[in-house]
């Protein structure tokens, strides 16, 4: 599958990353001089961002590459007028870490094991303390002895660092071992990775500062990174063009299915993102009886009734047959109620649907309880879970999936061939062919009732206009959360409320069309 051609910001696992300093290294720049590089972009930044000149800093120095990195650091930090010293966890063994430990000169080395009561004594009198003991390739959980050095900085009152990542957080997913080390800057070397932005693992970096271990923007594209995240006006160039001479048929139709007994705002509020986000034609089938409801707060889309049982679930129709066959994009679930009837329901819709679906809510419950039906599902179908919803689908515990979403997403969306958008605070949208992106849009005010169903409509919407879906969950997931963050300017986050996002989306459209900065957007 292709890289996206967009101007985001790519999000490298430990492979990716591997393969951009090989091809730095076919470019001329040796290994040593990259991790060189690597420790005086450390130094600099650390003056930059606290100042290190008299200040005593301890860079904590594992055996490989990222230890090597720390011990340039320790040099270099010699040279600007601090007072540094390398922690040994143990003896380097990597090539150029080696070189980088005959080259340290005369600053102080300490070595574990150390009595913890002596270990604490010497990290509390730190202004600086400096994470270099693992790197992006670690997996698993951390040594015992290394927990408790980490134990012993989180005691110390100085200001932490980590080199590249901190230690304990896996860079291919944001997956993070129990006490990993908790910084209050990462300097990444080269290139973003997952790590940095996916939950959990993000929530251990603090300021991410970016810098070159010697490589060029030509060699981050060549290197191909699968992952990728962006900022609202990065994502809106996702948004399907405008042909001034079109019409109602030009831009697409959607079918919205959504809405049952007692569940009107489900349907209002998923039709009214789908309206907003540009297509021609929006069409609701919805239960009967919620008719003159919808009919009075919405007058755009045409709207079909459909037969409920006696628990208020809808009833396949044929009447909806043409509907189907002729929608650009559907989305089924927003307030569907799930159970036999809507097992039967989503049956019957794809056998004969052709375009996009999304799957939200009572669409994702319904397969769960059908999981047969996972067969029959085809490609071009987004599920849009938070995580209880993804528990109940992929049969993982919460817990299990919220350590590491990444992961989680990514095998689900391999299983099955669905793309998966796993909702909640860096919502994660993954896909077969392995792109991935990790939104970082968005706030706690959307974490009410119904703004889910705002962004099924807003997907279905770009989707119905030409968008791939991937790119429209993209978009979606992206300009919601951007909404979100515009109210709370406004509103704060207690008072966003789902029906606000539907209004605003198009004065942010309209914003990122302008050449105009948005500010905190």
């Amino acid at each position: 599958m292709p890289t996206t051609t967009l101007a985001t910001t790519p999000l490298f696992t430990a492979a990716e990353t591997r393969r951009l300093e090989q091809i730095v290294n076919q470019g001329g720049l040796s290994y040593l001089q990259m991790m060189e590089n690597a420790g005086r972009a450390c130094c600099e930044t650390l003056q930059a961002e606290w100042g290190a000149a008299g200040k005593r800093v301890g860079v904590l120095c594992g055996k490989g590459g990222n230890g090597g990195d720390g011990l340039a650091l320790v040099r270099h930090l010699q040279t600007r007028g601090a007072l540094p010293f390398a922690l040994l966890t143990e003896e380097p063994t990597h090539r150029d870490a080696e070189e980088m430990y005959r080259r340290l000169g005369n600053a102080p080395v300490y070595r574990l094991p150390m009595e913890q009561e002596e270990l604490e004594r010497l990290l509390a009198d730190c202004d600086i303390i400096v994470d270099a003991v693992y790197g992006i390739g670690m997996r698993g959980e951390l040594p015992e002895n290394i927990r408790l050095l980490f134990e012993a900085a989180a005691k110390s009152p100085a200001q932490k660092a980590a080199v590249d990542i901190p230690s304990g957080v896996w860079g291919d997913d944001g997956g993070a071992a129990e006490g990993a080390f908790q910084a209050d800057l990462t300097i990444a070397l080269g290139c973003y990775k997952i790590g940095h932005f996916s939950l959990p693992g993000a929530g251990y970096c603090g300021k991410i500062v970016l810098r070159s271990f010697g490589e060029q923007e030509e060699d981050r594209q060549t290197a191909g990174a699968l992952a990728f995240t962006g900022d609202a006006r990065q994502c809106a160039a996702l948004l399907p063009p405008r042909d001034p001479a079109g019409n109602k048929g030009t831009f697409g139709n959607v079918l919205n299915i959504a809405g049952s007994r007692g569940m009107s705002g489900a349907a209002i509020l998923s039709t009214r993102g789908a309206l907003r986000a540009g297509p021609g034609l929006v069409r609701l089938a919805t239960a009967q009886s919620l008719l003159p409801i919808v009919g009075g707060a919405l007058p755009e889309p045409v709207l079909m009734g459909l037969e409920e049982n006696e628990q208020g679930q809808l009833c396949w129709q044929d009447k909806l047959a043409p509907w189907v066959e002729k929608a650009s994009a559907i989305a089924f679930g927003c307030g569907l109620r799930a159970g036999a009837q809507g097992g039967q329901t989503l049956e019957r819709l794809l056998s004969l649907r052709r375009a996009p679906l999304v799957l939200d809510a009572d669409g994702v419950n319904i397969l769960a309880q059908w999981p047969e039906l996972l067969d029959k599902i085809g490609s071009n179908c987004l599920v849009t879970p938070h995580p209880l919803e993804f528990s109940r689908l992929a049969g993982r515990p919460v817990a299990e999936i919220q350590a590491n979403r990444v992961e989680a997403a990514r095998r689900f969306a391999e299983k099955t061939g669905m793309i998966v958008l796993l909702k909640g605070s860096r919502t994660v949208v993954a896909e077969p062919g392995g792109r991935l992106f990790v939104n970082c849009t968005g706030n706690s005010g959307l974490a009410k009732g119904g703004a889910g169903d705002v962004l099924t409509g807003m997907i279905a919407g770009f989707a119905a206009q030409g968008t791939p879906l991937f790119e429209a969950a993209v978009l979606g997931c992206c300009l919601h959360g951007a909404c979100a963050d515009l109210l709370a300017l406004e509103r704060s986050v207690y008072g966003v409320l789902p029906s606000d996002l539907v209004e605003v989306l198009p004065i942010l459209m309209k914003r990122l069309e302008a050449p105009l900065e948005l500010a905190q957007i």
